[in-house]
């Protein structure tokens, strides 16, 4: 079904509907497109699936473009983006440079956007594009990325890029930018609560999904849903699980996939699959499946989220919009959307992670009240809706203004 504002009458009510309408009326007949890496894998790709259709159901003239990219490009730019969330390790050698310059030039070529109104650039792929085009195109780069502690070296390279950009919208204030001119804007991500992935499923549907996975209901279930990345710390994850269940019987589930822009993703996968082996009640899945994501998040006792660094983690959220309390660390946007002690929990370190599943596992009471606390926090300011009004408001904005 495709998305169209309507369908979310019975979620935010029709004035909340009517108010969008009518702040997009000056937008009517605008030519904006959205430009990422991937059309699958990632929240970045999930979040345009429904809000290009809810752009154009308002009557903006909005389009989607992915990205063209050899491997050697994908590899630098997942390079760029573990940088910029504050790897120094790694380095912005010449050779790398040329070849982040050589596929934007590429995607300039054969993207032909030169007549729209709004060009929307998402993360650091497709960033250099703007150096093919003259400035009468209104450009915003919208980053996914964790920009507390960027690599300098990296940030020093991608600098000139960013400050050709009109304005620059990022996930949390504190994910700004020093260094450049151009207008900030604040737009927290957010789920689509219609969607496969978030769509209210039955026990019994929820239960059989899980069970053709192997997963059995006779111990609790703690769960981790991110792709398989260093940043989100699975490996962390199963220490901490491993000393759960030394106090209370219970199994863990990680399930993630791997974006066709993420090379590192296999590697991460077989270091968590090597270290599991050697603990019992650990089941790994990597199948792409909304349906089985909604389930496992549904059915879960406990959700982590065990990020080290993280630009927002909409799997929180996710988890939440099903009543099932988080647990999760300070990186990121986590903490915008756990509100520690009643939405969920924020731990600070390993063993305040075991203390707080196990104080949840137990009581299920506290697990009643946090879930539903939780899907009222989400309902509130998590749903796509509001980052489509979002989006609304910095198109109109009058701080955008043509670069010379």
């Amino acid at each position: 079904m495709i998305p169209k504002l309507e369908h979310y009458n019975k979620i935010i009510g029709k004035g909340a509907i009517e108010k969008i309408r009518a702040s997009a009326e000056p937008l009517q007949n605008k030519h904006i497109v959205h430009i990422n890496a991937t059309s699958m894998g990632g929240g970045v790709a999930e979040i345009l699936n429904t809000l290009v259709f809810l752009m154009n159901d308002l009557g903006i003239d909005t389009g989607w473009r992915t990205l063209l990219g050899s491997h050697s490009f994908f590899k630098i730019t997942k390079g760029i983006h573990n940088a910029l969330q504050g790897n120094n390790n790694w380095r912005m050698t010449k050779e790398r440079k040329e070849i982040f310059i050589e596929y934007c030039k590429r995607n300039s070529m054969i993207n032909h956007i030169e007549n729209h109104d709004i060009v929307i650039i998402h993360d650091p792929q497709p960033l250099g594009m703007i150096t093919h085009y003259s400035k009468k195109t209104t450009w915003l780069w919208r980053c996914h990325i964790d920009l507390s502690t960027p690599n300098k070296q990296t940030m020093n390279f991608l600098l000139p890029y960013i400050k050709k950009y009109n304005g620059v919208i990022i996930s949390s204030k504190k994910f700004r930018i020093k260094g450049i001119s151009s207008p900030q804007f604040v737009i927290c991500p957010s789920i689509d609560p219609l969607s496969p992935k978030n769509k209210k499923l039955s026990n019994n549907q929820a239960k059989r999904l899980l069970s053709k996975k192997g997963i059995n209901f006779d111990k609790p279930i703690i769960s981790q849903i991110s792709r398989f990345d260093p940043w989100k710390n699975q490996l962390g994850l199963i220490r901490i699980y491993n000393k759960i269940r030394e106090k209370h019987d219970c199994q863990l589930v990680m399930m993630g996939d791997m974006a066709a822009d993420d090379p590192q993703g296999p590697l991460i996968y077989h270091k968590i699959k090597q270290l599991s082996e050697s603990i019992p009640g650990i089941t790994i899945i990597t199948e792409k499946n909304d349906l089985l994501v909604n389930a496992l998040q549904q059915e879960s006792r406990v959700v982590f989220q065990n990020s080290i660094r993280e630009g927002f983690a909409l799997t929180v959220s996710e988890a939440m919009w099903k009543k099932t309390p988080v647990i999760g660390t300070m990186a990121g946007g986590i903490p915008l959307q756990i509100k520690n002690g009643k939405t969920g929990f924020i731990m600070r370190n390993e063993l305040e992670g075991v203390k707080q599943a196990i104080k949840l596992l137990k009581n299920k009471k506290l697990r009643s009240k946090m879930g539903l606390q939780a899907h009222e926090y989400v309902k509130q300011n998590f749903l796509i809706t509001r980052q489509l009004q979002d989006y609304i408001d910095v198109f109109l904005s009058a701080q955008l203004k043509e670069k010379k």
